[in-house]
């Protein structure tokens, strides 16, 4: 299913057009059958054989109602641009032209109406002014379809067109995770509650749970219908009205949200992309606007963060909500001036909760790194915004599906800029900066714990966990009884009474080593591992183990022998040494490891 809307200037004839396309008066309030001006949306349909029923949505064209023109705007696939040929392109038809961009609607087609009020030189100058106005925006080159919605003339060929914009539509998004913006509930009798809306990004079913934003009441569907078609199932992209089970209708007004998999996040500040329709000098800091988010208008104040100058219609700025609502990134909203009669611009959410990041004062680098604001882009700023962040929350925020989600992660892990570490995802550049501050904590006390590596480091103590594990593999740094010592700061003196007897006892033993295969106790064995992580001891081949000291002299005896001569034997190195070979040969490895020596047949060179 497809939803088709109309957008234009009042008195243009959108919903005399819809008549004669449908057969059908959306101007269904007495109110607006008295005034003979469509004053809130309406709704109709058309039937095309072999491609299936599409919905039509008229809207308001008096700038009185803004507000229910973007209400019905919000969820449309393809827009229908309805312009008078006696009147071309007015204030209104400009508003609504910039709406349906700033809505990211994908094709919209303009059916120049009234053909019958005007000669062909007043048709081709509106034609002409028409294509100019289209040059170098995002609909530059859609179908202009000269019609009379008086006498039907081109009615036909307008609905040949539409199909054809339809059939070009990408396929509507099924990402498993349903919504409905509510526009209209009632009650009927027999039935009880209905809600109407447009539906997107999945299905419902009859009998399936559903979730009411912002009450967050579960209920449940009883019945579903589509131009008072009943369903088993909705379709995505539909007209579709729920009637509701256990939900009174002073309970539901228009703004209100059904899910199932509740993904929105509900906040008092986000942080979005705005796009005006001018450059604006009116536009300064706190300034009181309303945003038209769904089918919901919010009262707000603009915080401008990211913008150069006055002249600037494309910035970032926060957008502070009077009362807390629910948004997900990526959506886009509409803003106007108090009142909703004046359209300021628009704008996309690109951070819904302002209130989580990580380093505020960091925003504005963070913001100066985005891009062409596609999803990847808008991805990896809510990781960098908050440093670190569950790829279960994550995912759980975008309006996408699992799958498109994963590989987009997977596009951040593999260009180094996000870093995947025990179910979190954190910024590439806050990882490097957090796992260096945690081992200065370490080096800078004698055995801290991890509440208080986490302080020093300002790091929340569950992401601490995870990133001291990457920084004992980057410098030896051991854990004893909750506390972590590195190698560069811990003294024998301050060693654990069993780890320091067990230093002096393997030092008294010189030449002789310890073996671990030896070690009495698995303690013993443990403690001895752990000495070596801390550089006490120097492993030789996995199981014998000298005191650094011991090691030191010894290779200073074997390394001594190339004063006198260019290569030595096991022979010179045991006299030179007093080792046997089960000792002599692990040692020269060791040494060779470090680059000292280099093995020739029976041999050792240096290196």
């Amino acid at each position: 299913m497809y939803i088709i809307g109309t957008a234009g200037h009042i008195d243009h004839g959108k919903t005399s057009l819809i008549r004669m396309l449908t057969g059908t008066d959306c101007d269904r309030l007495p109110e607006e059958k008295q005034r003979e001006m469509t004053i809130d949306i309406g709704f109709a349909k058309i039937d095309y054989p072999k491609f299936g029923t599409v919905s039509i949505i008229d809207v308001p064209g008096h700038e009185r109602f803004i507000r229910n023109m973007v209400v019905g705007a919000w969820g449309v696939d393809l827009g229908m641009l309805v312009i008078a040929a006696d009147d071309s392109w007015m204030p209104q038809t400009e508003d609504h032209f910039r709406v349906l961009s700033l809505l990211g609607i994908e094709r919209i087609v303009i059916a120049l109406n009234k053909i019958d009020m005007a000669d062909e030189e007043t048709i081709e100058l509106a034609t002409e002014e028409i294509t100019e106005r289209l040059t170098g925006t995002r609909f530059e080159g859609a179908d202009i379809v000269r019609v009379s919605a008086r006498t039907g003339d081109g009615i036909e060929t307008l609905k040949g067109v539409l199909l054809e914009n339809l059939r070009k539509l990408s396929r509507a998004a099924d990402t498993k995770k349903p919504y409905l913006f509510i526009d209209r509930v009632f009650s009927s009798k027999g039935y009880g509650t209905i809600i109407t809306g447009t539906l997107k990004n999945g299905r419902f079913h009859e009998d399936q749970s559903v979730i009411v934003l912002p009450h967050k009441t579960e209920t449940r569907i009883k019945k579903i219908e589509s131009h008072y078609e009943g369903l088993e199932e909705s379709s995505i992209s539909q007209r579709t009205a729920l009637n509701l089970a256990g939900m009174a209708t002073e309970e539901l007004k228009r703004g209100d949200i059904i899910v199932t998999e509740n993904f929105f996040t509900e906040t008092a500040e986000i942080v979005a992309r705005i796009q005006l329709l001018y450059a604006k000098k009116e536009i300064k800091n706190n300034l009181g606007i309303e945003i038209i988010i769904g089918t919901i208008t919010i009262k707000a104040k603009i915080i401008l963060i990211g913008r150069e100058s006055q002249g600037d219609t494309d910035f970032i700025a926060r957008i502070r909500l009077d009362n807390p609502w629910h948004c997900y990134p990526g959506e886009p909203f509409i803003i106007t001036h108090p009142g909703g009669y004046r359209i300021i611009g628009g704008g996309t959410v690109l951070l819904p909760d302002y209130e989580t990041v990580q380093i505020k004062k960091e925003l504005k680098t963070d913001i100066a790194l985005l891009n062409d604001f596609s999803m990847t882009d808008i991805a990896l700023f809510n990781i960098r915004t908050h440093a670190a962040i569950s790829e279960e929350t994550f995912t759980g925020r975008f309006s996408e599906n699992e799958k498109a989600m994963q590989k987009i992660i997977t596009i951040l892990v593999d260009s180094g800029k996000v870093v995947r570490s025990e179910g979190m995802l954190i910024d590439a550049a806050f990882h490097e900066k957090a796992v260096k501050e945690i081992l200065d904590s370490i080096r800078g006390k004698v055995g801290p714990n991890l509440t208080e590596i986490a302080h020093d480091a300002g790091i929340d103590p569950a992401l601490c966990r995870i990133l001291i594990k990457e920084a004992m593999q980057r410098e030896p740094v051991v854990e004893k009884e909750g506390r972590f010592f590195s190698g560069d700061t811990i003294t024998p003196e301050s060693l654990p009474e069993a780890k320091k007897e067990l230093l002096a006892e393997i030092k008294k033993s010189g030449i002789s080593g310890f073996e671990l295969d030896q070690a009495n106790q698995d303690s013993q064995k443990r403690h001895a591992k752990e000495l070596v992580r801390m550089g006490f001891l120097v492993s030789l081949d996995g199981n014998i183990l000298y005191h650094k000291d011991t090691y030191e002299t010894l290779k200073h005896s074997v390394m001594k022998l190339f004063d006198s001569a260019d290569k030595i034997s096991i022979p010179e190195v045991r006299d030179a040494t007093g080792l046997s070979r089960k000792y002599i040969i692990p040692l020269l490895n060791r040494i060779e490891s470090e680059g000292l020596v280099k093995r020739i047949g029976d041999f050792r060179m240096k290196a």
